[in-house]
Formats: structure tokens, sequence, C-alpha cells
């Protein structure tokens, strides 16, 4: 169960990503963390921060 959630969760993410044309290498210099961080907090779920970066990037690029 868990583990579904957190596929779901990064499945979330990577379409908001892929549909905002932002990569994990521009959320990693907007958290200011690696982009491995990045990619261990999707494969985690822990996609809170995550969400909140790419809409802040979206905002930024309009």
């Amino acid at each position: 169960m868990q583990n579904r959630k957190r596929n779901e969760a990064e499945k979330e993410v990577m379409k908001m990503m892929i549909d905002a044309d932002i990569t994990q290498k521009m959320i990693a210099k907007h958290l200011d963390i690696t982009p491995q961080a990045v990619n261990n907090r999707l494969k985690r779920g822990s996609v809170d921060p995550l969400i909140k970066a790419i809409e802040e990037l979206k905002e930024n690029r309009s």
C-alpha cells in the first residue's frame, strides 16, 4: 500500500515536470540541493517540496 502511494506521487510529479518542461536539475538548483537528492525525494515519496518548487518555477517562466 505504501509503495503504491509512492509510485503514484512519483508519477504525478514526473507528469508535472514534463508538462512544465522542467528538469530535476532545475528543481535541484531552485531548492539548493543536488539532483540526486531530488531523485531520492521522488523515490521516497517526499514530493510536497518538489511540487511547490515546480509551481514556483512555472510562475517564474511565465
